[in-house]
Formats: C-alpha cells, structure tokens, sequence
C-alpha cells in the first residue's frame, strides 16, 4: 500500500492485494463519510494478485491537507491492510 501525495496534498492510494477481492467499495464508503471522494479508479491485475490506484479529492473539489489528510489516512490504513477481508 502506497499513498500518493503532491507535497503536502494527499492525492490518491495504491493497495496490492493478492487473491483478495478489491477493496474500491469499502474504502469509497469511508471516504464518503469524511467528505473525500474518489475521482479516478484504475486496476492492474498481476500473476499474484491486482493494485488498486484510487485518485481522491474533496467533495467540493478541494485539496485533501491538514487534518482531513490525516483522517483520510487512518480511514484507508485498516481497510487496505486487512487480510481477513474479502
């Protein structure tokens, strides 16, 4: 799992998962109760598994800093690392 960041500005996560199914729907309803959204979503598969690259921002448009790029850090952490999930 990698966070993607333009200086101070989180900008979007990368999860690799193995046989896992993907993890877009639980982390967009995490992200949707803070306010964040995510604006593009692509998948690799790979022979051991698939890598998920979410773009985020701010419902409003707005840069993801501060506090709420703190908060949208700890939504993703747990789900992204979960290996008794789908």
């Amino acid at each position: 799992m990698q966070f993607i960041e333009v200086g101070s500005e989180l900008t979007g996560v990368e999860v690799g998962r193995g046989a896992r199914g993907p993890v877009v729907g639980r982390l967009h309803k995490a992200l949707f109760a803070l306010g964040v959204v995510i604006s593009s979503y692509q998948v690799r598969t790979l022979p051991r598994g698939t890598v998920e690259r979410m773009i985020l921002e701010r419902h409003d448009g707005g840069a993801i800093t501060g506090e709420l790029g703190e908060l949208t850090r700890a939504a993703v952490l747990p789900i992204a690392l979960d290996t008794t999930g789908i």
